[in-house]
């Protein structure tokens, strides 16, 4: 059954926080049909979905018992919070698909993750809103949620009023809520400044934009929804660590949540989100200080906010949906292809220890490890830009090159790319070093210019890279391919290389995000775009390159993204929607991400990505497959069912990062980059092995793609 706009959603159960992404599949041309009182009233619709909460007294077993005789395919979200036991007669039907916001013990291993929804990013109206609220200019307003636990925090926040003055104020839902707050308030004694009773979320959101601050205790009943819509309201968040380990350690899983950051107190996770948490009250005190005193720690914290709320947006978690949808219903061929031949003489190159820089005053040893190089191809010679871990701890782009592809031509003694604004490298980096000594024993990666990938549009070579500063951030660097090509020739040093080439900044500013591609695609049968562009300063991006249908492929786990630069033009799209998710049952059912920017084929976009599973009983990193149609880039038209490629040798089983191979770098052994292959064209993979050295392997095209995806496609 393949679902087109204009199919029926029937959601079977509803809750609040799925309002806006059913808005977003409206606006995309669907229809969604609600059965609030779990009744099946048609059966033949294509998809039904199921909606668990623990609200409401569900008659499971009659349900169940109903899904069995409707003609579509039935899937089921788990609500978080909804706690089951393992033998619950939700987990022995034969469900089409389960989808979970995040991972719960209860749950069945194979299963689709997707994001938590959160409001879009709005704009404060700071004056205004003080005003509403008697806010008096010169004082700091803290804001308690007080619809859950409200007891502790209030005693606490009442004594540190009494050292430090700013203006108290209290929000609750209900009125029955109010009684008990003001009850307790005035038994205590405690000095609050004003009780706002609410009920309606806008009226919340503008309460929240006057506050400098909002606080919200712990409780058994704290909805997950409550904290996500609080994110990214351009004021600080702080949470009782019981919600953020519930909701969002959960949510960016691929973090360590226990681990402090070289910011004093602050969790990896805490950045990434843009919310901290407490303990007890001295973490909660010294939080408030941090907030209020440190304006470089407000904006960083105030800036992941922002970017955690725009990428999980309704527009991105509804399209994880709607991908889902349409691989439960059609989905794409998983046929095994042939394997890449590794290259004889792998490792391919080595880190050269005794090559240095001259940084600040101090030699350094600038090649540490080599691995994740972006690769192009110009006038028949292979240029391999590689990542290159120095003992300082920071990564440089390093210059390789090879008419053959395999032979080395010419190799550089310093980088051609490196740290050079505030957001590759960390406002303390020494202090990181301090700290990662202390946490590893060793100096790891510190910051810098990190996995760069290449595109060649027009006279311009462009780089996505990663950007380690005090957030991993996508950045976008430029090079007119001229004076890339006198460089290679005449430059004779790291600065001249390096000023060389044009910084774009962040992509997407503050978030957490990597593994980006970028290229130029062709006409799309279907225009997405409407209305005009809602101007903001997240999304940044080359001028020129808004004037081109240009598509971005960037990582946000669990999935991959995809957006046009002509979209973000006409109307800004913030991330963008699910291109590719993890596949449960599949090799790559952990997480994935892009490989190389891809290359054209007569057959489509033939793109070789990266995921993540078990293989072997461990944890690896493998290479894959996806072809998309040259004139609709989202569509999936054939994925590998193994990977290509998978760590098998000693230098990809033993490293800095043991089972990993990843790629940034695809290139055609005999053709430029862009050109069109054939079947009998040879691409050349260029590889990182464990994170420690540079390898190559090699295959055609037709090995790639099975015979019947060839005949559908051609």
């Amino acid at each position: 059954m393949v679902f087109t706009k204009g199919d029926v959603i029937n959601v079977i159960g509803f809750n609040d926080f799925l309002t806006p992404v059913i808005n977003y599949w409206e606006e995309e041309g669907y229809r969604v049909e609600i059965s609030y009182d779990y009744r099946i009233r048609n059966k033949d619709y294509k998809l039904y979905l199921v909606i668990d909460t623990p609200k409401a007294q569900v008659p499971w077993r009659i349900l169940l018992e109903e899904l069995k005789e409707v003609k579509g395919k039935v899937l089921f979200l788990n609500y978080p919070r909804a706690y089951k036991m393992p033998d619950h007669p939700l987990w022995k039907h034969q469900w089409d698909g389960i989808i979970a916001f995040f991972w719960e013990e209860y749950l069945p291993k194979n299963i689709y993750l997707v994001n938590f929804p959160s409001y879009p990013v709005v704009e404060k109206q700071v004056t205004v809103s003080r005003e509403k609220f008697r806010i008096p200019e010169n004082k700091k307003a803290i804001l308690v949620i007080a619809d859950y636990s409200f007891e502790n925090i209030l005693l606490q926040l009442s004594e540190l009023k009494r050292k430090q003055d700013f203006y108290f104020m209290v929000f609750v839902s209900t009125a029955e809520r109010e009684v008990l707050v003001k009850r307790f308030i005035e038994k205590q004694g405690i000095d609050v400044n004003s009780i706002t009773l609410g009920g309606v979320w806008y009226d919340e959101l503008q309460l929240i934009s006057a506050v400098d601050l909002v606080i919200i205790d712990g409780g058994k009943d704290v909805e997950p929804f409550h904290v996500y819509k609080l994110i990214g309201c351009r004021t600080p968040v702080i949470v009782k660590d019981k919600i953020f380990t519930n909701f969002l350690y959960n949510e960016v899983i691929k973090f360590d949540g226990k681990e402090k950051t070289e910011i004093k107190g602050i969790t990896p996770t805490e950045l990434s989100t843009g919310v901290m948490k407490f303990r007890n009250k001295e973490e909660l005190f010294y939080k408030i200080d941090l907030i209020f005193t440190n304006d470089y720690f407000r904006n960083l914290i105030l800036g992941t906010s922002r970017a955690f709320a725009y990428a999980h947006s309704p527009e991105r978690v509804g399209s994880q949906f709607i991908f889902i949808f349409r691989d439960v219903l059609n989905p794409p061929l998983y046929i095994s292809s042939k394997k890449a031949i590794r290259y004889m003489n792998n490792p391919l190159f080595k880190a050269r220890p005794k090559v240095y820089i001259n940084v600040g005053r101090k030699k350094v040893a600038w090649e540490k490890l080599v691995y994740n190089a972006g690769a192009i191809r110009i006038k028949g010679t292979t240029y391999v830009l590689y990542r290159a871990l120095g003992e300082d701890g920071v990564s440089r782009i390093g210059l390789w090159w090879s008419r053959d592809g395999y032979t080395q031509e010419g190799r550089l003694d310093y980088p051609i790319f490196g740290p050079k604004e505030s957001y590759e490298m960390p406002k303390n980096p020494e202090q990181r070093r301090r700290f990662h000594k202390r946490t590893f024993g060793m100096i790891r990666e510190v910051g810098g210019t990190e996995d760069p990938r290449l595109s060649l549009i027009d006279n311009n070579l462009y780089m996505t890279y990663t950007a380690y500063g005090d957030v991993v951030q996508l950045a976008l660097a430029k090079i007119p391919v001229e004076v890339f090509l006198k460089g290679v020739k005449s430059f004779r040093s790291y600065e001249e290389w390096n000023n060389a080439w044009i910084r774009n900044g962040p992509i997407f500013k503050y978030l957490e995000d990597k593994d980006a591609v970028l290229y130029l695609v062709d006409e799309r049968q279907e225009e997405y775009s409407n209305g005009k562009r809602v101007e903001d300063d997240f999304v940044n991006i080359f001028p020129e390159l808004l004037e081109k249908k240009i598509a971005l492929i960037h990582r946000i786990p669990p999935d991959m993204q995809i957006l046009y630069t002509d979209e973000l033009k006409r109307k800004s799209i913030k991330v963008g929607r699910t291109f590719l998710m993890p596949t449960p049952k599949f090799w790559d059912s952990i997480k994935i991400g892009a490989g190389a920017p891809p290359l054209k084929t007569k057959y489509g976009w033939l793109h070789i990505y990266h995921g993540v599973g078990d293989w072997m009983g461990k944890k690896a990193y493998g290479l894959g497959v996806v072809l998309t149609p040259l004139d609709d880039p989202e569509k999936i038209i054939y994925r590998s069912a193994e990977p290509i490629l998978q760590p098998e040798e000693i230098y990809e089983v033993e490293g800095w990062v043991p089972n990993v191979v990843f790629t940034c770098g695809v290139v055609p052994k005999n053709k430029d980059s862009t050109e069109t292959l054939d079947l009998n064209d040879e691409i050349l993979i260029y590889y990182g092995g464990a994170d420690e050295v540079m390898a190559l392997a090699e295959i055609k095209v037709g090995d790639l793609l099975p015979e019947d995806i060839i005949a559908k496609t051609y």
